[in-house]
């Protein structure tokens, strides 16, 4: 039989790569050699990932090669399972889990220790209840069945067999079968005297049961086969088919499209939000609670969207920690590129920076294991396996073509990765987070998002990347689907304005500084008051202002309109807030009383003489006191000139989120194959076993574990800088990549890494085996043995 050593390297460079492509974890860092990568692929946590990844069918395929007793033919399998398996079969081969010779199918090293102890419900194999059994034993069942007792395990395994010597069994012999017979195969011994105890007896000394331990009974795997006529699962596995409602993809788009414009403008306020004035970090990292309140009454939206707002912007590095001594949130010089580009590429980078980010914005505000409250923004809450969920998800989503609810869409999942299905909860949280991005419309994949996702590789122990024709194309498509931008007003002798459509970027930027922002929707609704135009009259001139709003109007600027805007320009800077501690300067009639306005006494203001008040308040701070209590206030230089002040920005320096391609990620695993297959001398290349063992890591590993299994000793030899070293040890735990074992010589636990295990052979037992490292290059990490 080939070693599973063998089957890799005679997968040659393309099919070395395909491996390394669809197991990251295997290639990061590469290996030494094919050994190496041998031994890493048989490791438990490598192998766990592997499984996490293929589908139902799949998943029972490889029970199917684990339980079955060798050798094993993918007809056998396709029995078993109840189905044609050729095509589940292949892809667990190229997932590395099985592989096929002259010999029949065989399971990766690890891989049955990583199943349990009863895979597909089935106990241990006969030839190991029967070995439990003494010489004179073995000869009286031998006879009852009417054969030698080295043809026992085969007589028994027979369906003809056991049905005959069920046809004598007592009274409740046969239910006790049924009840093992689909597992789990381990029953209570019953006590002697009580029902069914006469049964178990029977079935003991035929062989049919065997004794686990003195509590126990097991059914071997041979007999349960046959009760079930050779198969592994009670059903055929098949894949669900979920109620999918059909949408039309015009509708789809138009209603993404709607959601991506109100997404790209509400992260573009809270970035005017936040330039303002940033957002305290609390003292244990991340957003407060009364923050993302903030946040979410300033945007005009319930908290959990704000929150996925928020968590949009840091993926996307559109915000970040300032560093200073008392750190904010604060924009970054990121943003004001992204701020600059069209609204499509901007939708882009917040969806690829949501499909990427390793945070779920849906567990903000709920309780952690230790009673914490989970913030935004908060890196102790990274989930690495949130971004393949959302793969998951979408990619389901993608497939159905259509609508589908959360339940059927964890239903496909559940069959698609059994072993990783997510919650019902998690699905809905992604479906909920895709439809306020605008990822989906009416419940469906959008045009632009579907582009995104055919190019995007998601993560798999490495960086997640898209194609760049992806990221183009999905902008692109969003360009398409959005309506014309609009770039006049109807101007309303009510001191109101209509957009009639998606208002142009210079134009919304125009009305959201001049005028309050009434409805959404279809148009822009707008309103012109005293109060909206205050902040504006600190920017620019009266007629400035009219003059902008007449080169955006259709028509002329009515007069109501103006005369709004000139009285509101006349009235403002009546009162004066100029710089000192801070002062008050302006008409006596406008200032009198002023100090004893209940809403200002907080500001400490003091008459110094008529038409002149002092306060201990930073200016900034008194003037937008003054114009919350409805005053015309404006700022002054020390000249007495109004000042046309620009709003404060605060910055961060960062850099942009990278696009990683995908093509390059290739290239490198074709390089590390291309060593590998180097390295031992081409694909055709046996390897060269040494004197006293074998080269195969698996097999030095498998007696590692069968040690682990029966409690004994071993002699365990491992490569160290100074040559090897060997030492006589009881195995406790093979798991990770490393071997904790107990050395009772010197009464310590040591732990040792898999991959510098040289031998392995059991203390008076058979010739172990020894592993050949000449290959794995030398030793880089100090001591081999670690102590606890």
């Amino acid at each position: 039989m080939a070693t599973f050593t063998e089957h890799l390297r005679a997968l040659g460079v393309d099919g070395l790569a395909a491996l390394l492509d669809r197991r990251r974890d295997l290639a990061a860092p590469p290996p030494a050699s094919v050994r190496a990568l041998a031994a890493r692929a048989g490791t438990r946590a490598s192998l766990d990932r592997a499984l996490a990844r293929i589908d139902t069918g799949t998943l029972a395929g490889v029970e199917a090669v684990v339980a079955l007793p060798p050798p094993v033919r993918p007809a056998d399998v396709s029995h078993a399972v109840g189905a044609h398996a050729d095509v589940w079969l292949g892809v667990a081969e190229d997932w590395g889990l099985v592989w096929q010779d002259d010999d029949g199918l065989h399971a990766a090293p690890g891989l049955s220790d990583l199943l349990g102890p009863h895979p597909a419900g089935l106990g241990p194999p006969l030839a190991e209840t029967l070995a439990r059994r003494s010489t004179e034993a073995l000869a009286t069942l031998a006879a009852e069945v009417g054969c030698t007792p080295t043809e026992l395990a085969e007589r028994l395994a027979d369906t003809a067999t056991v049905e005959g010597l069920l046809a004598e069994a007592p009274i409740g012999a046969r239910a006790v079968l049924d009840a093992l017979t689909w597992g789990p195969p381990v029953g209570r011994t019953p006590r002697p005297g009580t029902p069914g105890a006469g049964a178990v007896g029977w079935l003991l000394r035929t062989g049919l049961l065997a004794v686990g331990d003195p509590q126990h009974v097991v059914l071997p795997a041979e007999v349960a086969l046959a009760l079930r006529g050779g198969r592994t699962r009670r059903e055929p596995p098949t894949p669900p088919a979920p109620t999918v409602v059909e949408v039309d993809s015009r509708t789809v788009d138009a209603d993404a499209a709607g959601r991506a414009l109100e997404t790209v403008r509400l992260v573009g306020e809270l970035l005017e939000l936040w330039g303002r004035a940033p957002a305290a970090v609390l003292r244990s990292g991340g957003l407060g609670a009364r923050e993302l309140k903030r946040v979410a009454a300033a945007l005009e939206v319930d908290a959990g969207t704000a929150a996925l707002l928020v968590e949009v912007a840091g993926a996307a590095r559109l915000v970040a920690e300032d560093g200073e001594e008392s750190p904010s949130f604060c924009p970054t010089t990121v943003a004001d590129d992204w701020a600059g580009d069209d609204a499509a590429h901007r939708w882009v980078e917040l969806v690829r920076a949501w499909l990427t980010a390793e945070r779920a914005p849906w567990l903000v505000g709920s309780r952690d294991e230790a009673g914490s409250l989970r913030g935004a923004l908060d890196s102790a809450h990274r989930r690495p396996w949130v971004p393949r969920l959302r793969a998951a998800v979408l990619g389901a989503l993608a497939d159905a073509g259509g609508r589908v609810d959360a339940a059927d869409l964890h239903t496909v999942l559940a069959w698609r990765t059994p072993r990783s299905a997510p919650t019902e909860h998690a699905v809905q949280a992604v479906l909920d987070e895709a439809a306020v991005l605008g990822v989906t419309g009416a419940g469906a994949l959008g045009g632009p998002a579907r582009q995104l996702l055919a190019g995007w590789v998601p993560p798999d122990g490495t960086e997640p990347t898209f194609t760049p024709t992806a990221v183009l194309g999905a902008a692109a498509a969003l360009s398409q689907t959005l309506p014309a931008p609009v770039d006049e007003v109807l101007l309303g002798g009510d001191l109101t304005g209509v957009v009639p459509g998606r208002p142009s970027d210079a134009l919304e930027a125009l009305l959201t500084d001049v005028a309050q922002v009434e409805s959404r929707g279809a148009g822009l609704t707008v309103r012109f008051t005293e109060e909206s135009l205050r902040g504006a009259l600190d920017r620019r001139s009266a007629p400035e202002i009219l003059d902008a709003l007449a080169s955006h109007a259709r028509g002329e600027v009515p007069q109501p309109l103006r005369y709004l805007v000139t009285d509101a320009a006349r009235r403002h800077g009546q009162v004066r807030v100029g710089s000192g501690a801070a002062y008050l300067r302006g008409d006596p009639a406008a200032l009198a009383g002023i100090e004893q306005t209940p809403a200002l006494r907080a500001l400490g203001l003091r008459v110094l003489a008529p038409g002149v008040l002092i306060s201990p308040t930073e200016p900034a701070a008194l003037l937008e006191a003054l114009r919350a209590a409805g005053l015309p206030a404006a700022a002054e230089d020390a000249a007495g000139t109004v000042l046309h002040a620009r709003p404060t920005r605060h910055r961060v320096r960062h850099t942009p989120m990278p696009v990683p391609d995908p093509e390059v990620a290739r290239r490198r695993l074709l390089r590390v194959a291309g060593d590998l297959v180097a390295d031992t001398g081409g694909p055709a290349a046996a390897p060269v076993p040494p004197a006293d063992g074998t080269p195969e890591p698996s097999e030095a590993l498998a007696v590692l574990r069968a040690a682990v299994g029966a409690g004994t000793e071993v002699w365990l030899e491992v490569a160290s800088p100074g040559g090897t070293t060997r030492r006589r040890v009881r195995p406790l735990l093979v798991e990770g990549g490393r071997v904790r074992v107990l050395d009772q010589q010197r009464a310590a636990e040591l732990t040792v890494a898999v991959h510098r295990i040289a031998g392995a052979q059991p203390v008076d037992g058979p010739a172990g085996v020894r592993v050949d490292r000449s290959a794995d290059g030398p030793v880089e990490d100090g001591e081999a043995w670690t102590d606890h």
